[in-house]
C-alpha cells in the first residue's frame, strides 16, 4: 500500500482504498479483540436490508491487522451539509430518516446497549454512590432490541451519485 491510496488516517489506523474495495488497516497496537468484533459487527448489519458496505476479508498486512470491505464511492453527508447550508433541513430529515430506518431493524446476535453501558459504568472512575445511581438510572429503562449505530453521524453517511445513502463505521453497533 503506497502513501498515495490512504483516504484518512485516525488514532491508530489509517484507511486506503485499492481499487473498489477500502481497506482499514490498524496499528500493531490495536486490540485484536476490537478488530474481530468491528468486523463481526458489520458481518451480523449486513444481513439486514440496510446500504452498508460488505466485509470482503479480514487479514493481517505486514503484521497488522486489517478489515477490506467494499469502498462506496460518494460524498459523506457531513460534507454535503457543509457545502449547501442551504439544504441542511432536507439533509437533517434525510439523515433522521436514516437513523429510524435503522433502528427498525433486528439483528439478534449484536450485543445489547444496556450491558456495555453498564461494564461503562462499572469501570468509570466515579464514587460508588455516582455508579450505583447510574446503574439503577440504566436499569429502570426501557429494554429494546433495535439495532443501534453506536456512533451515528453526518460523517458516516456517504451519499452515492444516485443519492443512496450508505451508512459506515458499524464498530460500535448494539442493540438496545
Amino acid at each position: 500500500m503506497s502513501k498515495e491510496q490512504v483516504i484518512l488516517e485516525k488514532s491508530g489506523k489509517k484507511i486506503f482504498r485499492e481499487g473498489d474495495k477500502l481497506v482499514k488497516l490498524f496499528d500493531k497496537e490495536y486490540s485484536k479483540a476490537d478488530i474481530l468484533n468491528e468486523a463481526l459487527n458489520q458481518a451480523r448489519v449486513e444481513e439486514t436490508d440496510l446500504n452498508i458496505p460488505k466485509i470482503q476479508a479480514v487479514s493481517v498486512v505486514d503484521g497488522k491487522w486489517s478489515i477490506t470491505m467494499d469502498y462506496i464511492e460518494g460524498i459523506t453527508l457531513e460534507q454535503l451539509m457543509n457545502e449547501h447550508p442551504e439544504k441542511l433541513d432536507e439533509y437533517l430529515e434525510l439523515f433522521v430518516d436514516i437513523q429510524l430506518n435503522i433502528h427498525s431493524k433486528r439483528v439478534p446476535l449484536l450485543n445489547f446497549l444496556i450491558e456495555k453501558m453498564n461494564r461503562k459504568i462499572s469501570a468509570a472512575d466515579l464514587d460508588a454512590t455516582t455508579r450505583y445511581e447510574l446503574h439503577t438510572r440504566l436499569n429502570g429503562m426501557k429494554k429494546h432490541i433495535k439495532l443501534c449505530h453506536g456512533d451515528y453521524n453526518p460523517s458516516n453517511v456517504i451519499i452515492t451519485a444516485d443519492g443512496t445513502p450508505y451508512v459506515i463505521d458499524w464498530a460500535h453497533a448494539t442493540q438496545g
